[in-house]
């Protein structure tokens, strides 16, 4: 569409109607509104992007004559004349030859006599024996003036109508049916295939007489043009799946891209493609499993967490806590120079839908840190990308020993369990100068720029990142939650008793019941609950310290599936010490014929998580023997001693 500034031009802008009066001076456009006569000034070059970016909508008039009232049109893409025909282009251009020539001397449409001589000249200048006549000129201009002066009104309809069958109804009913019966299937037979059982069946029908010989014909390139027009969707949702179509045909939308760090935080786990060795023992444990929280604006890495449990729970705890905590004190005792930037709690979290992300326990831990939660759909990666991208550029480190890969025929294979030389907190380590001093320092190249200087620069211009109050608090808010069961000896986990001062004011009130308790996963020696009225959360201690100090809660779930089978004393306390120190045995003496699941379970028990590698904690003491408990230093001076109860003994002589 094209418009031109001259008096009598109307505009629509909001619910207002306006006519351009006239111009002034200094280049500013007056225009009136047709209702009020209100006038109101505008501003030439805030017009022109104003209806550049469709916020004021151009009305033209039905006549051209000024102040009258037209008809608005709906808004028409503009037409790419490269893609018509020659015929086409050869068509326009003697169109517009005439219609142009009969404009540019200023001559209306209905200036008969005028058009006929204007007609004649250019005739005459192209040498044409077949000129068009007056009434058809002005039909072409009528056309071209009525439609915003738009050269595509001049084309015949014939190059846009739409091409009809000219097949037997009968025979496409067949067509369509082998279509649906034979190529659209999860068989995946091809269009040959398909196209031989369409010919039989025509035979057949021919045979059967339904069908004349002359009309049952169908050539192959009508059979696949046929499958061309199926939609992409259709044909690869119904032969391969819909995964797979989902991806081949995913669009971009806008608006779907974080602009500032922070806004959406991908977090997901993967199997490690390396086998660690045990610090202790020296034995392989399996492949740990990493849990990583990036920043979706800046690809910036925020957080991880390694462990043996795979994906759960406390992993996802355990990443979103590394992700917020400072970490100045992890690079120290790494020995890294470089910077790690802080994050803090994203506004959204983009998630799968693993079981771990849908528990009732994440769901809270979501509202107590006051943030969103985005589930991307199954099978679609490309909705969390930056986290993605990252685990595939774990593949590129250049640790070779121990390394799982895929098995590749007639190439000899190294077993990665007994190449395995990496212990467990030199893994660590050496992920953690990947994260720090390496990936974020990797330039993107369509953006120009590190993954640090994004960030960084991100967070000078933004607010200060929300953190959370206290970091009780924020555990308290990010550990598991379960109802569990108040009684007269305390409140019993998994095995393990807690009490708590707050415990007899709860039970004089409201006697004994459930209670919501929450627990650190990284350590369960000690409980939070909550008061049932109050809604106030109190603090429960273990009664067994020396069991639980530095225990996780899948190390106690572990060793009570260990002892379960050979627990035979009904003192529990003592059953769970001796549980334990048979397990810290059997992981020593176990030096050979070790499958790679028990070595993977021996990680497991061990507690190994990225959490305790760099953090300064109690180590966990060695539970005793109960005959050691009890023994201490006793000298000579103290044991009761008579003269009177030692016995006499007479010698002889064989």
């Amino acid at each position: 569409m094209q418009f031109s500034l001259n008096a009598g031009l109307q505009i629509r802008k909001g619910e207002r109607l306006l006519q351009l009066v006239r111009h002034a001076a200094d280049g500013d456009l007056v225009f009136e509104d047709i209702s009020t006569k209100l006038p109101s000034v505008i501003k030439h070059q805030v017009l022109m992007k104003d209806i550049w970016a469709g916020k004021i909508n151009v009305v033209w008039s039905t006549d051209g004559r000024e102040g009258e009232q037209s008809q608005e049109k709906e808004a028409k893409s503009p037409t790419d004349y490269s893609t018509l025909s020659e015929k086409d282009q050869a068509l326009l251009e003697y169109r517009l030859s005439y219609v142009r020539a009969v404009r540019r001397r200023k001559i209306a449409r209905g200036q008969r006599r005028a058009i006929e001589q204007v007609i004649q000249t250019v005739a005459a200048s192209q040498s044409d024996k077949k000129p068009p006549s007056a009434s058809t000129v002005m039909l072409w201009m009528r056309r071209f003036e009525k439609n915003d002066l738009d050269p595509s009104t001049l084309l015949t309809k014939h190059s846009s109508r739409k091409r009809t069958s000219r097949a037997d109804p009968m025979v496409e009913e067949i067509l369509w049916k082998v279509l649906r019966e034979e190529y659209f299937t999860r068989a995946k037979h091809s269009a040959t295939h398909a196209f031989s059982e369409l010919a039989r069946r025509l035979r057949q029908s021919v045979h059967n007489g339904t069908l004349n010989k002359d009309q049952a014909r169908v050539s192959y390139s009508t059979f696949c043009r046929r499958i061309k027009e199926v939609d992409l969707y259709h044909r690869l949702s119904t032969r391969v799946g819909q995964g797979y179509a989902r991806a081949q045909c995913r669009t971009a939308f806008p608006g779907s891209v974080p602009t500032y760090p922070l806004e959406r935080v991908e977090i997901d786990h993967t199997p490690l493609n390396w086998i660690i060795v045990c610090d202790k023992t020296g034995l392989p444990l399996g492949r740990p499993t990493l849990s990583m929280a990036i920043d979706g604006a800046t690809s910036y890495p925020l957080g991880f967490y390694v462990s043996f449990y795979g994906p759960g729970l406390s992993s996802v705890a355990g990443v979103i806590r590394n992700s917020v905590m400072p970490k100045r004190d992890m690079i120290e005792a790494a020995g890294l120079q470089s910077l790690w930037l802080d994050g803090g709690l994203g506004d959204m979290y983009v998630l799968d839908n693993g079981l771990e992300f849908h528990a009732r326990s994440f769901l809270s831990m979501a509202l107590a840190l006051g943030v969103d939660l985005m589930f991307c759909r199954v099978r679609t990666p490309w909705l969390k990308p930056r986290v993605e991208r990252f685990f595939a550029t774990l593949n590129t480190l250049t640790l070779a020993r121990g390394r799982i890969s895929k098995a590749v025929a007639n190439v000899l294979r190294i077993d990665p369990g007994k190449d395995a030389v990496i212990t467990f907190s030199d893994f660590i380590k050496g992920l953690l100068q990947f994260l720090v001093e390496v990936y974020p320092h990797l330039p993107n190249w369509r953006k120009m720029a590190t993954s640090f200087e994004l960030f960084q620069e991100g967070i000078g211009r933004m607010p200060p990142a929300v953190y959370p109050g206290s970091w009780e608090e924020f555990k308290l808010a990010s550990g598991m939650s379960k109802e569990l069961t108040l009684g007269q000896g305390g409140i019993e986990f998994y095995g393990v008793p807690y009490g708590s001062y707050a415990f007899k004011d709860v039970v004089k009130k409201h006697g004994y019941g459930k209670v919501l308790c929450k627990w650190d996963p990284d350590d369960i020696s000690q409980l939070y609950f909550r008061h049932p009225v109050e809604q106030k959360w109190h603090t429960a201690t273990s009664r067994w310290p020396h069991y639980t100090t530095g225990l996780s809660f899948n190390q106690n779930k572990l060793i009570r599936t260990f002892a379960r089978a050979n627990m035979k004393s009904p003192d529990r306390e003592d059953a769970l010490f001796k549980a334990r120190q048979d397990l810290h045995d059997h992981w020593l003496d176990a030096t050979s014929k070790r499958s790679r699941a028990d070595s993977q379970l021996a990680g497991r028990f061990s507690g190994l998580t990225s959490a305790n590698v760099f953090t300064p904690s109690a180590s966990t003491p060695t539970p005793m023997r109960a005959s050691m408990v009890e023994s201490s230093v006793v000298l000579a001076e103290h044991l009761p001693f008579n003269m009177n109860d030692v016995p006499e003994f007479e010698g002889f002589v064989l």
